[in-house]
């Protein structure tokens, strides 16, 4: 492949779709060479990336010891992850920086993650397993103070809310683009993915006006959702008032300008502050897994085509 320049293998898979990006990294810089629907088998050199569904991770904000070396804080959060739960079987754990002492501490059995492979006849293991939601979170600057983030996927959603690099709280919400895109293809006959990318002002036109029919339902369910996100951060106890912004991550363009632009009294929502500059018809979330999958071999300066 190259001195100094590795293949990263992202696969995105859902119940409706399983899709796999090829990356190469070389220096930093990823440059994406191929976008595929379905399965491409990966090369034994490959780094593979795949995401894991929320419905088999579990988490824990939990007190670590300060250790230096990631490979001692993983051992530190699984000891203290059985200890909490009792769990006896295999598992698997990752960390999110700490916050007063505490780290988000995310985990899965490991079988009920092979269980997960081998519902999708998949029969390799991933290098790096690693849920959306962090994953699109992943390409964005990280700011200063207390700041909720709301990622609304194409099939999975959350509401994260944190200080600076910490997360202080995580919350799924039922809201996704694919339950929105359903409602526009009975009204259009398309998947709201596909009219965004048409460029047929006609289509767009009747797709806003859809995705504003149904504004009160999406609206009153963020705001529902952003308030227990906030009242039940388990580190530190904080209210509405002492956040400084709400950010939202959405691949729809016509969902994401619905939300920016609602005429909310307590919450007014901006876009975020991107380290790359993710482009269509590649999900964010995708974006995330390659993003992921190049910090493995060091730190990721730019994703390209």
């Amino acid at each position: 492949m190259g001195l100094f320049r590795k293949r990263v293998v992202a696969y995105n898979i859902s119940e409706n779709s399983k899709r796999t990006i090829l990356g190469f990294v070389r220096y930093g810089k990823i440059k994406i060479r191929g976008y595929h629907q379905g399965i491409v088998p990966p090369d034994p050199e490959d780094l593979i990336v795949m995401n894991i569904p929320w419905d088999i991770i579990q988490t824990l904000f939990l007190e670590l010891p300060p250790v230096k070396k990631t490979n001692d804080m993983i051992r530190a959060a699984e000891y203290e992850v059985r200890r909490a739960t009792g769990i006896e079987e295999d598992i698997t754990v990752g960390c999110v920086c700490p916050y007063f002492a505490k780290s988000f501490v995310v985990f899965v059995k490991n079988a009920d993650f092979k269980r997960f492979l081998d519902l999708n006849s998949i029969g390799f293991v991933p290098d790096v397993a690693y849920p959306n939601i962090l994953a699109e979170l992943l390409l964005i600057k990280k700011l200063p103070g207390y700041w909720v983030y709301i990622v609304i996927g194409e099939t999975s959603s959350g509401i994260v809310v944190m200080n600076g690099n910490s997360i202080l709280n995580m919350r799924m919400i039922d809201i996704t683009v694919s339950e929105v895109s359903h409602i526009v293809k009975e009204e259009t006959g398309f998947e709201l993915y596909e009219i965004e990318s048409s460029g047929n002002e006609e289509l767009l036109e009747s797709a806003r006006k859809i995705v504003e029919a149904i504004s009160d339902d999406i609206m009153g369910i963020l705001e529902r959702e952003i308030t227990i996100s906030v009242n039940t951060t388990e580190i530190e106890k904080i209210t509405l008032d002492r956040i400084t912004g709400f950010s939202i991550l959405c691949d729809s363009s016509i969902v994401k300008s619905l939300v920016v632009h609602s005429q909310s009294e307590t919450i007014k929502y901006v876009e975020p502050v991107f380290n790359v500059h993710p482009k269509s018809p590649i999900r964010l979330s995708e974006y995330g897994l390659l993003y992921r999958g190049g910090i493995e071999l060091g730190k990721v300066k730019s994703i390209t085509w």
